[in-house]
Parts: C-alpha cells; structure tokens; sequence
C-alpha cells in the first residue's frame, strides 16, 4: 500500500521525535550516572578530607628548622609558633631571600640590624648563615618582646618598622596599635604574622612538635 505525501511527512516527524526523545534519555541516563559516581566519590572521601585539607595547609606553611627554632625559642623565651610565623611572613622559609632594602635570611635582617644584635646579645657568626640569621632574629624578638611587654603587637611593628618609629607613634594620645599603625605595610605585617603563628600552632602544635 502506497501512503499518500502527507502520510509520508507524518510519519518522519513521529520517527525524528522519538530519536530526539531516546538521544534526551540515553544523556539523562549518563549524566545520572557520573552525578551517583561523584557522590559516591564524595562519601567515600569524607573521612579522609581533614587529613587532606591538613595535608594542603602545611603545603601551603612549610615547617622547616624546627628543631633550632624550637632550641632558640626556650633559650631566649619567644613561643615557637610566633618565630616560624614571622618566618613564614619575612622569607616563606627561604634562607637565602634578600628584600631590595638588603634584608637578607630567613628573618630578613638588614646588616646594621644584624650588628646591633651581636652587640648585644653576643651571637656570633656570618648573619647571613641560615641557622646564625634564625638564632639572631629570635633573640631580637626576645629583646622586643621585653622592649614591649605584653604587647606582641608592637613587637611585632618594631620588629618591622624598627623601634624609634614606634616609640614615636606610642607617644600620640590615644594611639591604639590595633587600628592606628600610620603604615599599612606594618599594619598588613602584623596581621599576617599573627594569623601565621594561629595556623602553625593549629598544624604543628604549639610548641612545634606535631
């Protein structure tokens, strides 16, 4: 039986859309399954994502000298975190970064800084020495942290501002050191150290032995 052209062009039209239909259902179907894949992925994952996510952090914050630091950190009285904060925040660990002011290790120590420290605290050696230059900037924190008691905040500024700046601005009425630094370098760097030394003391524990 032979069907007329309208018959014809019907019954294409009913073919195409249920290809269109099929081709719709096989994607469902296949989105449908990498979505219950993943999920299962997740699930499977979820009791490992601490480890990962700790495993990411100390990527991200490196520990390195930690012996030393913790050996200089009781022999002049700093906490270990706040050394490997400052470390962290001055030389991301590296013993031979230089600033283009010429501050130079770990603790990015300019030279007449480095002097002032031998001076006083009789450390000798090449400050330039990566376990010199740690063992001198930890006692510098020392001696600021006795400069300043109970004030890691302005410790820490003078550590990067020096002394004189912050003597001048703790003369102002009314300075508060938490909002009134005049530099936002100093500002910026006292904040980031204080949340450096937070997440040491979360990932390596506080007196740096995890």
């Amino acid at each position: 039986m032979e069907y007329g052209p309208e018959r014809r062009v019907r019954t294409v039209t009913y073919t195409g859309r249920r290809r269109g239909y099929a081709k719709r259902r096989a994607r469902h179907r296949r989105l449908l399954a990498v979505g219950l894949t993943l999920a299962v992925v997740v699930l499977l994952c979820l009791p490992f994502l601490p480890r990962i996510q700790e495993a990411i952090q100390r990527e991200i914050y490196p520990l390195k000298y930690a012996p030393q630091i913790r050996a200089d950190s009781r022999e002049f009285g700093v906490d270990p975190t706040l050394v490997a904060g400052v470390v962290y925040v001055e030389s991301r660990f590296g013993y031979d970064s230089e600033s283009s002011k010429g501050a130079y290790g770990l603790m990015q120590l300019m030279p007449s800084t480095a002097k002032f420290i031998s001076e006083r605290s009789g450390i000798r050696g090449d400050y330039r020495d990566p376990e010199v230059n740690l063992r001198m900037g930890t006692w510098y924190l020392s001696y600021l942290e006795s400069r300043y008691p109970n004030n890691k905040r302005m410790a820490l500024a003078a550590y990067n501002s020096g002394e004189g700046r912050v003597n001048v601005w703790a003369l102002r009425k009314g300075f508060d050191i938490r909002r009134d630094i005049p530099y936002k370098e100093t500002r910026d760097y006292v904040q980031n150290v204080l949340e450096a030394q937070k997440t040491y003391r979360e990932l390596y524990g506080k007196n740096l032995n995890r």
